[in-house]
């Protein structure tokens, strides 16, 4: 542990945003992650389900042409996608923090936010 905490730069795996030029080519989509990982703290999966939704949807109002329900699939879920990696984009700047001092705030705050919650558990419980 001393050996980590000594390091100057003790992370070595970023988190990324996958971003694609297109999330399709040919008759192969993607789907979720994927095409456009957003998650950050687990909506990943229903942003999934959701994909794959408005993939049938668009698969059902353009019968026979796939280029085309592929282009409004993508159409539709890029306006959902795109606020979203931007938020994952700020989270994980906190999450991961690439100073000792900001490891430290963010330690501070995760407990701070532990305590928080474990009193209104408790509080909860008396009633």
């Amino acid at each position: 542990m001393a050996t980590f905490r000594d390091h100057p730069a003790p992370f070595f795996d970023p988190l990324t945003t996958v971003r694609m030029p297109s999330w399709s080519r040919g008759r192969v989509v993607l789907l979720g992650d994927a095409a456009a990982a957003t998650a950050l703290l687990g909506d990943g999966s229903s942003m999934a389900m959701a994909g794959a939704y408005a993939l049938a949807e668009e698969l059902a109002a353009h019968p026979g042409d796939h280029a085309r329900a592929f282009a409004a699939y993508e159409s539709r879920l890029r306006r959902e996608v795109g606020p979203r990696q931007r938020r994952v984009g700020l989270l994980s700047r906190l999450m991961v923090p690439r100073t000792r001092p900001g490891i430290a705030v963010r330690n501070a705050v995760g407990r701070a936010v532990g305590r928080t919650n474990r009193i209104a558990s408790r509080e909860a419980a008396n009633r």
